[in-house]
């Protein structure tokens, strides 16, 4: 005797992974630390003084709590669908500054990482001061 269930019943297109766009800014954020930080063990480092490369080190801490705050803030905000260029910012900025930052602290490359840290930083910023729908309940005056 064959018992047939319909709930559980799925079709072929229901099976297949569907990636949002908080899945992308994760891989993508992890690809980006993974990158500098493979990169950075061959990498020549800037020859600069004790003192000077402390307050450097101190200043790339500083940029990757930025870029950690843009990436909390860009998480929020995929958590509704993004329209155009705002939703390539949301997941492309964060990335970006968290990779330019790791860059920054390990003092390689300091004019790529300066690039990096503040584009997607300006990346994020832009989206969300253009962004209509930054907050959903906000009332319209």
């Amino acid at each position: 005797m064959a018992m047939h269930v319909p709930a559980i019943e799925a079709s072929v297109t229901a099976s297949r992974l569907r990636v949002g766009p908080r899945a992308l800014l994760v891989a993508a954020t992890f690809l980006a630390a993974g990158a500098v930080l493979a990169i950075d063990d061959g990498a020549a480092k800037a020859s600069v003084e004790a003192d000077l490369a402390r307050v450097l080190q101190f200043m790339a801490a500083l940029k990757l709590a930025f870029a950690a705050c843009a990436l909390g803030v860009s998480w929020w905000r995929l958590a509704r669908p993004a329209e155009g260029w705002r939703g390539i910012a949301y997941v492309a900025g964060p990335p970006l500054s968290v990779g330019g930052g790791l860059l920054m602290l390990s003092l390689a490359h300091p004019g790529l990482a300066a690039i990096g840290v503040h584009a997607g930083l300006a990346a994020v910023i832009a989206a969300a001061l253009t962004d209509k729908a930054f907050f959903a309940d906000r009332q319209r005056a």
